[in-house]
């Protein structure tokens, strides 16, 4: 509590030591949220630094958007999410407008008080004209596009999109839509509720550093609808561009604003939905014939085969039964690594390191 004023406020200290005000102020956070003053952007009252140690005094919030989707026993009705997701766009049209991008958003980072969100922790927030390469390490799992998690240091404000269609869906069903154990496996959940990707169609494909090809047996679209039956179509519709593979095809967030979903006037129909035992993804998988045949080759675009150092294949197959864990070396310096449900072949091929 603010002694002076009485204000109720969120003190926020940093593990690291600062000695200098200019290594303060120099922070990425302080920078963006000095310069980002908007209603559904939390607000930076005071820094302090006392004892070499730094602390940030927020606003008061009451929640996070995590823990209210946790504590509910039944799905928000489409007004209330259209509401919040209204002011979280807003809010982040104004940190794009104003060149930065989160780069972190999730609903931890959806700060609530009395149906006013707002956008918090911009400790990865970094600016759109800063020079590539960017670290692939940002955003948590479950809400990381997969540009970034085939390890593209050049992606762009398009994953904070990736991430609101992320939270949009979990808003309806109180289970996030991609819940991976491990970066392949977000990219397996990835697979199963978009479909085959077309590359062609996807230039940013082509500068991911590293990626060479991926295969797998043909996967169609899972049916959103299902996935999220208390969704609008409108919904959906939204839901769907948000999460496209192709960053250049996912929409702003002005753009988003402007998006038939929050103009559409829905009944209200007060029907039950429980939550669900498992989650819907989940359903869908345990339901699926045959898991997909997914290989990842990591390759760098530019370089031709031949002159390549390095390529690392990673397979998942449907091989074996749950639980198995396998790991077998063969001569030929293959190693199988079974885990749950999948095998994960991982080969090392080099070329022209012993030429003569």
């Amino acid at each position: 509590m603010n002694i002076e004023t009485s204000e109720i406020v969120a003190v926020k200290k940093m593990k690291r030591k600062f000695y200098l005000w200019e290594e303060c102020m120099n922070l990425r956070e302080v920078k963006s949220l000095r310069k980002l003053n908007h209603p559904n952007i939390i607000k930076l009252k005071e820094i302090v630094r006392e004892n070499n140690e730094l602390f940030f005094i927020f606003e008061y919030m009451e929640h996070n958007l995590y823990q209210i989707m946790r504590e509910r026993q039944r799905p928000f009705a489409e007004e209330e999410i259209r509401g919040l997701m209204s002011q979280m766009l807003q809010g982040l049209a104004h940190v794009h407008r104003n060149g930065y991008f989160h780069r972190d958003l999730k609903p931890e980072n959806l700060l609530v008080t009395n149906d006013i969100i707002k956008i918090a922790d911009f400790g990865l927030a970094r600016e759109v004209m800063s020079m590539p390469p960017f670290t692939d390490y940002v955003s948590t799992r479950w809400y990381r596009a997969p540009e970034v998690l085939l390890q593209s240091s050049s992606y762009t404000p398009a994953i904070d999109m990736w991430a609101v269609g992320a939270v949009l869906a979990e808003l309806f069903t109180l289970c996030p839509i991609f819940p991976g154990e491990s970066e392949m496996d977000q990219l397996y959940k990835i697979f199963c509720v978009l479909g085959t990707p077309d590359w062609f169609s996807f230039p940013e494909a082509k500068n991911v550093s590293r990626l060479f090809r991926i295969s797998y047996s043909e996967l169609v679209p899972a049916n959103l609808s299902e996935l999220i039956p208390n969704a609008s179509l409108e919904a959906i519709d939204l839901i769907k561009q948000l999460c496209s593979w192709d960053p250049l095809k996912r929409p702003t967030a002005d753009q988003c604003l402007q998006h038939p979903f929050f103009y559409v006037m829905c009944p209200q129909v007060d029907m039950w939905i429980p939550r669900p035992l498992e989650d819907p993804l989940q359903l869908k998988l345990n339901n699926m014939s045959a898991k997909p045949n997914l290989e990842l080759n990591l390759w760098d675009f530019g370089t031709k085969s031949d002159d390549c150092f390095l390529g690392l294949t990673l397979a998942v197959n449907p091989s074996v039964s749950n639980l198995d864990m396998v790991h077998k070396a063969k001569g030929t310096g293959e190693y199988n690594f079974t885990l749950i449900s999948w095998s994960v072949t991982i080969s090392r091929i080099c070329h022209g390191i012993f030429a003569a």
